[in-house]
């Protein structure tokens, strides 16, 4: 039943973000091979889909925080900060397409449509439409793949993806894990705090997949996670915690607190630290993310 369910949902959000691009953007160019991300989801999507874009905003991050997987090609042209995409930089691209996301370019999407048809997603939930990330992300990717003429390809990747996870899954049951409460986070704002991942979340949605279960719940209005404060880490109880792009060795000043040493997870060593995983990708971010927690929780299976 819940697949079937997911199934239907994940059908519905990919015609709903097609209406939504057809509808704004009746001029789309039939199967556009001269594309600008500007982000890094998009660009991930794109060569997921066998498509290197032409321009891609803040290559250097996307090299070392999505990981470079799938590796972005030397021959990919810089277009500014993804909060700050350099508009005579995509124009001296002459691009077919523009993607990017709502929430980041809707204030100079008109500038925009004057250079290329350009096509803006929602990237997380709201009220109004709640659906978590995992599934939005899959309608998403299903949406680019349409535009592209892609749509085989596409359901192969997810068809891949959705076998990575059921390995993990056979992992984390493997090693008496199934229903292990976690919570992930990320260390931000100089280590003096840090950003916890809620169940609308991709890193969320993943946990719950692959047997574990999400011990955060809420997040920021508008975003699928939370920053929280020492004080507030104390209410995960005995959640173990899995830590995203930090090591043991390079912990921030948070982690040198009693208080961080008091909390369960750390007295009895079940804080995991894992390398950078880009947790706003595409069906490549979803496996690799579900393999890192399967791999580093269950490394003996």
């Amino acid at each position: 039943m819940f697949a079937v369910l997911k199934k239907i949902c994940c059908f519905l959000l990919f015609i709903s973000v097609t209406a939504i691009a057809s509808s704004t953007e009746p001029d789309l160019p039939e199967f556009p091979e001269k594309i600008a991300a500007l982000n890094w989801t998009q660009a991930e999507m794109l060569l997921t889909l066998g498509v290197v874009p032409a321009g891609v905003t803040s290559i250097k991050g996307y090299r070392e925080w999505q990981s470079d997987d799938p590796v972005m090609p030397e021959s990919v042209t810089e277009l500014g900060q993804r909060a700050e995409p350099g508009l005579e930089a995509i124009a001296a691209l002459k691009p077919d397409l523009i993607l990017g996301y709502k929430w980041r370019h809707s204030r100079i999407v008109s500038e925009l449509k004057t250079i290329a048809p350009t096509v803006l997603y929602s990237q997380y939930p709201s009220q109004e439409d709640p659906v978590d990330y995992f599934l939005r992300m899959q309608g998403i990717f299903r949406s680019v793949a349409h535009i592209l003429g892609r749509e085989a390809l596409a359901e192969r990747r997810l068809k891949e993806m959705e076998s990575e996870l059921e390995q993990a899954r056979s992992s984390i049951q493997a090693a008496g894990l199934t229903g292990q409460k976690v919570v992930v986070g990320k260390f931000v704002g100089m280590g003096l705090g840090l950003r916890v991942y809620g169940d609308l979340s991709l890193a969320g949605a993943i946990v719950n997949r692959i047997g574990l279960e999400n011990s955060w719940h809420s997040s920021l209005p508008g975003r699928d996670f939370t920053h929280v404060d020492l004080l507030k880490l104390t209410t995960m109880g005995d959640a173990s915690l899995i830590i995203i792009g930090s090591q043991p060795e390079h912990l921030p000043t948070m982690a040198q607190s009693p208080v961080w040493n008091a909390l369960p997870a750390v007295k009895e060593g079940r804080v995991y630290y894992l390398p950078a995983l880009w947790s706003y990708g595409g069906p490549e971010s979803a496996a690799r993310m579900a393999n890192a927690f399967a791999h580093h929780l269950a490394p003996e299976v």
